[in-house]
């Protein structure tokens, strides 16, 4: 299958260029656009300093990537709620995004939410630390 839109979801952590090298590899083999996101999960509202920190972090990301980047996204709120209201409106055909396999990932893990609430194809990309 070729996809038209891929949006990569990263934490920001070291473990985000795992999923990030993921998505370039299929985005470059699919010659699609490519955006990336983030999703703060524990705020409500995120300040204004906040956010322009966040999505400098996520630009930076994309700046190093070796692929075009076409959006950033800094978002508060439910991740597969974001995810899936973000997929609509981009068109967004496949979502990839990472997972730790450790105890409370297991006991409260988004995945089975986003996979059920997102209409499009989706990537979990296992992290391993």
């Amino acid at each position: 299958m070729s996809y038209e839109h891929i949006l990569v979801a990263v934490d920001l952590s070291q473990s985000s260029q795992i999923v990030i090298d993921k998505a370039v590899s299929l985005a470059k083999g699919a010659s699609c656009k490519l955006s990336f996101v983030y999703v703060g999960v524990d705020k409500v509202v995120l300040e204004q300093k906040e956010k322009r920190t966040l999505q400098e972090k996520l630009q930076t990301l994309a700046d190093q990537c070796d692929y075009p980047v076409t959006d950033t996204l800094v978002v508060v709120g439910d991740l597969h709620i974001k995810l899936s209201g973000i997929v609509k409106e981009m068109d967004i055909d496949l979502v990839v995004c990472g997972h730790h396999h450790k105890f409370f990932s297991r006991l409260f893990s988004s995945v089975p939410k986003l996979a059920n609430a997102v209409e499009a194809d989706l990537l979990v990309v296992y992290l391993d630390h």
